[in-house]
C-alpha cells in the first residue's frame, strides 16, 4: 500500500495502516516519494526519531473533543532526556469521524436471523482511549455494559475484531474505528459519526530528529478533497509560528508560576494553553 521509490526518506507513524494517524501521514506526506512505516506505540515514533532510522514522524497531541494525548505531551517533556535532538517542524489539525464496526455476519439463512444480525448482542468493544473518550454520549447510551477493552490504536482495534473468533466475532465483538479501516479490514459499519461533537478534530506534529532537514510538504490544497488545517513552520519565515517550551518550577516559594507567566506577558507572547505533568520525583 505504501510503496515508495529506494531510498525514500521513511515517516513513522503510529499504526497499523488506516489508523488516524496514517490519515494525517497521508495529508503531509506524498507516498510516492516517502516511505511511510507503522509503529507499535507512540514513543516507537519517537525513538525511531532520535535514533535516525526514520526521517520524519507523525504524532497525534491533542483532540478538541478529548484535550491532550498525555502520551505525547510526556514524550515531549521528555523527563530523562531520552530524545534531546528531537524538534516539532509542522502542526496538521485532522478531522475525526469515528464508526462503531463489527465483523461482517455469516451466511444468513432466514429472515429472523437476518434482524438478529443487525442488532448484534455487543459485549465488547476494543477502540485507542482517545477514541473512547470522543465517543462518549454514544457508548454509554447504546452500549452501557459493554466492555471497553483499550488498545493501541482505532486501526489495531478493527485489526483485532478482523481477526476474533468468526464463531462469536459478529454478534459481540465490535470496534470504534474510521470508515477507512473499517473499509481495510472489512468490516460493517454499524454507526457512523459517533463522536460527541460533529467539528471533533486532532491537532498532529510532524516530527524530526534536528539534523535532519525540513521536509518538503505538499501544499496545503492538495493533501485532500476536504483538506485539513495545516501549517509548516518551514514554508514562511516570516509568519508568527508557535512554540513549546517544557520547564519546571518550585513549588515552595508562593507566585512561581503567576511569575513565569509574567515573562510571556512582559515579551508580548500568548499562550494557547497550559499542561501540567507530574515530575514523578
Amino acid at each position: 500500500m505504501n510503496a515508495t521509490p529506494a531510498g525514500g526518506p521513511k515517516t513513522a507513524y503510529l499504526g497499523p495502516a488506516a489508523s488516524y494517524s496514517h490519515q494525517a501521514a497521508l495529508a503531509c506526506f506524498n507516498k510516492d516519494e516517502y516511505d511511510l512505516e507503522p509503529q507499535e506505540s507512540i514513543k516507537d515514533v519517537f525513538s525511531s526519531i532520535q535514533s535516525s532510522t526514520a526521517t520524519y514522524g507523525v504524532v497525534p497531541f491533542e483532540n478538541s473533543t478529548y484535550g491532550t494525548v498525555t502520551f505525547t505531551l510526556d514524550l515531549l517533556v521528555d523527563r530523562e532526556s531520552k530524545y534531546p535532538d528531537l524538534l516539532v517542524c509542522a502542526e496538521l489539525y485532522l478531522p475525526v469521524h469515528h464508526c462503531l464496526v463489527v465483523a461482517p455476519p455469516p451466511t444468513i439463512q432466514n429472515a429472523n436471523e437476518e434482524q438478529q444480525q443487525q442488532q448484534p448482542g455487543i459485549k465488547t468493544i476494543y477502540s485507542h482511549p482517545a477514541a473512547f473518550g470522543q465517543c462518549l454520549r454514544f457508548l454509554s447510551t447504546h452500549y452501557p455494559s459493554a466492555a471497553k477493552i483499550e488498545v493501541s490504536s482505532t486501526s489495531k482495534a478493527a485489526e483485532l475484531v478482523a481477526h476474533s473468533d468468526p464463531n462469536s466475532r459478529s454478534s459481540e465483538v465490535a470496534a470504534v474505528s474510521s470508515k477507512l479501516a473499517a473499509q481495510m479490514h472489512g468490516l460493517r459499519v454499524l454507526a457512523e459519526g459517533i463522536q460527541d461533537s460533529d467539528e471533533n478534530a486532532t491537532r498532529f506534529f510532524v516530527i524530526r530528529n534536528r539534523h535532519t532537514s525540513p521536509p518538503s510538504f505538499p501544499s496545503p490544497a492538495s493533501t485532500s478533497t476536504s483538506p485539513p488545517s495545516f501549517s509548516d513552520v518551514s514554508r514562511d519565515k516570516e509568519k508568527n509560528h508557535k512554540s513549546l517550551i517544557s520547564f519546571s518550577l518550585p513549588h515552595s516559594p508562593p507566585g512561581a508560576l503567576a511569575d513565569t507567566l509574567n515573562i510571556f506577558r512582559n515579551h508580548g507572547l500568548n499562550l494557547t494553553g497550559i499542561n501540567s505533568r507530574p515530575s514523578l520525583e
